[in-house]
């Protein structure tokens, strides 16, 4: 009982602090250290295209703004929106014709036999659903062709998505129910608000057992081994077990963990706020978009031991509120749900080639 009674003292005395002031970033100028590629729609995801110099952003967008599947081309700072042609996949399930508009939270590339890529993309527009893409690179940059979608259950609410190979994927499952104040409260706790959930053409949705967490955020997958990896973003922790459910472990981490990358060298990046939980980043939510800044870390995790490191932290309010981190190339770009930019920074440590 008195646990308890500690653990309510503690949610009322986090609801009675006052969150940290934003900090607002004016103009979009490059500095010495960072480099930025202004003119987005909260880019909260990036992914990169082998060693094709473009990355892909998914732009979110807002209610009056649509979202967007965004090219980057990092040798010369192009920014391209990208248009998707239809070619429907016999082999994926289909679940209405191509999409009107994009909402897209997290995505993931993956390579394809041929030299193409797969693109899956969490489609947030109208109702949930899961949007299969073909992207090929030529010598005018990426092109889409959409190829099919997955209608999500009513039961789930998903933030990231990831290929476990073929033509299956595992999604974060965030919450179950309505955002009220009892979820609030198991936000502060950190209890256990969702899980992993798998997805195949055989057995359709399943529940990854073992990846339990509160807020599940970030999902990646390694389909080499089977294994699935997620970022818990009030649970503080990262979550590893095979999609079968098998062999489940985590491991506490210094982040209230976003979107996860998988790094050159085999490690998982997992970044997020490491301020106040829950009530931290309340006053950038509260800024329409401008560009906010507050404290974050990056986090370089072992997928077999758990081993952690912290790679990069951000402190002085010059990079908005990092959802997404890729080491791409001896850098770290980092994308955000806060703000109009992608951020670049030199990293020099294990998590580049």
């Amino acid at each position: 009982m008195g646990r308890v009674a500690a653990s309510l003292a503690a949610i009322l005395s986090l609801v009675g602090l006052s969150a940290c002031d934003p900090m607002i970033i004016e103009g979009c100028e490059s500095s010495e250290d960072i480099k930025v590629y202004c003119g987005l729609e909260k880019p909260e995801d990036i992914e990169p295209l082998g060693d094709h110099p473009w990355l892909l952003i998914s732009e979110l967008g807002s209610g009056s703004v649509p979202g967007n599947i965004v090219a980057l081309n990092i040798e010369t700072d192009q920014l391209t929106r990208l248009n998707a042609g239809i070619e429907s996949n016999s082999e994926f399930s289909q679940c209405g014709p191509a999409p009107e508009k994009l909402r897209p939270r997290g995505f993931h590339v993956s390579d394809l036999s041929d030299g193409g890529f797969l693109l899956l993309v969490v489609n947030a527009a109208d109702g949930e659903r899961i949007e299969r893409y073909r992207v090929d690179v030529g010598e005018d940059g990426p092109t889409l062709t959409w190829q099919g979608c997955v209608a999500v259950p009513d039961t789930v609410f998903p933030n990231d998505v990831a290929s476990t190979g073929g033509d299956g994927f595992v999604v974060s499952h965030m919450f179950d129910g309505p955002r009220g104040i009892g979820l609030q409260a198991k936000f502060l706790l950190g209890i256990d608000t969702g899980y992993a959930v798998a997805w195949d053409p055989a057995r359709g949705w399943t529940k990854v057992e073992g990846t339990e967490a509160s807020f599940p955020n970030g999902v990646e997958a390694d389909p080499a081994t089977g294994r699935v990896f997620v970022g818990s973003t009030y649970g503080q922790t990262f979550v590893a077990a095979d999609v079968t459910g098998g062999r489940a472990k985590s491991v506490r981490i210094p982040v209230q963990s976003d979107n996860l990358t998988m790094a050159p060298d085999g490690r998982l990046l997992s970044v997020g706020h490491t301020g106040i939980p829950v009530v931290g980043t309340r006053g950038c939510q509260s800024m329409a978009g401008a560009p906010c800044s507050f404290p974050f870390a990056v986090v370089a995790i072992d997928p077999e031991t758990l081993e952690q490191e912290i790679i990069y932290e951000h402190k002085d309010g010059r990079i908005p509120g990092a959802s997404v981190a890729l080491s791409h190339k001896g850098f770290l770009y980092m994308g955000t749900v806060f703000g109009d930019r992608v951020s670049r920074v030199r990293i020099s440590t294990d998590a580049q080639p």
